[in-house]
């Protein structure tokens, strides 16, 4: 066992000494480039060109300054094995790109980053001079890839929002001034619509989401979701607003929402969608379409999919609501108070 961590560490150690030299860190930065453009376009082929193009910019020149800082960091530390300062540089870089790709939120984050300290600190403590090498190239290699496809990731969701955003060209109003009472009832002048929060909802205005909440085709106007902090937790409902002069009809909204769940499977957040059919109850939808997907980000099945809604000011409004799968029920609970208390144009409801 102890020859094969002897051969390990002398071929990483010749590896790296050998590719650290001027010229080849320009090779190593056009092989990066070469390696990432294909993956950065077959990620984003769903988008239309300019959107792939202006990602893969983005994402390319942050992948490049990180892989070259990470290489010029790898060299001084070869040549100054210990320094203190690089050392606790490394370390600082590498939590951060951690809590930037929320590992650190799962135990199992929290858990590695326990051992990873602790087996740093034991190399540090007795001075192994090689396998210190190989744990910051390695921190740095990791922090690299963290960091850039987190720099993707945000690109992605900018492009998804305008992508939606841009689409019908809303005149946007201004759809935070919701009132609420004692008792949980909420009403909103300017869509005529109100409803009663469900028990173990809480409510979130347009001005507290953040842009991956608001990525729809219209103007969100509210989410409803199982959370205080977390608005994509399900069961959660988001609205949104269509004013009259779109005249927006249910093949749109299927069209809409259909390149949603595509960006959503793209992301590699959702997989297996299956189109299900299911009769709505109450009498103000106009049309609804829902799917089951396997969640990738909290693994298990659940549903998604919208209810399309007139006002009284023949604005429409497109609820979509992702949800757990109850076995014989259209709906969960929550989601079946909530639509059982929607109504239009009649204010709060008395106590």
């Amino acid at each position: 066992m102890k020859q094969i961590l002897i051969k390990i560490q002398n071929h990483a150690s010749g590896f790296f000494s050998k590719f650290l030299a001027p010229k080849t860190t320009r090779n190593l930065l056009i092989l990066y480039s070469l390696i990432a453009i294909p993956f950065f376009i077959y990620h984003e082929s769903h988008l239309p060109w300019h959107y792939i193009f202006a990602l893969c910019i983005i994402s390319l020149i942050v992948g490049l300054f990180i892989t070259y800082a990470s290489l010029y960091v790898i060299q001084r530390y070869w040549s100054e094995t210990f320094h203190p300062f690089i050392e606790l540089g490394v370390v600082v870089v590498f939590i951060f790109a951690l809590w930037l790709t929320e590992i650190l939120v799962f135990e199992a984050g929290t858990v590695f980053l326990f051992l990873f300290v602790a087996i740093a600190f034991f190399i540090r403590v007795l001075r192994i001079e090689e396998y210190a090498r190989l744990l910051v190239a390695a921190c740095l290699i990791a922090s690299n890839a963290l960091i850039a496809f987190k720099a993707l990731q945000g690109a992605e969701v900018l492009s998804a929002y305008l992508l939606f955003k841009n689409k019908y060209q809303i005149e946007e109003k201004d759809l935070n001034g919701w009132v609420v009472t004692d008792n949980n009832q909420y009403w909103n002048e300017e869509l005529q619509l109100g409803f009663t929060l469900p028990e173990g909802f809480y409510f979130f205005k347009p001005e507290d989401l953040t842009m991956e909440n608001k990525t729809g085709a219209g103007q969100i106007a509210g989410l409803l979701a199982f959370s205080d902090h977390d608005a994509e937790r399900y069961p959660f409902v988001r609205i949104f607003y269509f004013p009259d002069y779109l005249g927006f009809q249910e093949n749109q909204a299927i069209s809409e929402f259909s390149e949603f769940l595509k960006i959503q499977v793209s992301k590699g957040d959702i997989e297996d969608i299956q189109e299900i059919q299911q009769k709505e109850l109450e009498p103000f939808v106009l049309t609804s379409k829902f799917w089951t997907f396997y969640d990738l980000l909290r693994p298990r099945y659940a549903k998604t999919g919208f209810i399309l809604v007139e006002t009284p000011n023949h604005d429409k409004l497109l609820l979509h609501i992702t949800e757990n799968l109850e076995k014989g029920e259209i709906h969960e609970q929550g989601i079946r108070d909530f639509l059982s208390s929607v109504r239009f144009g009649n204010r709060l409801q008395s106590n």
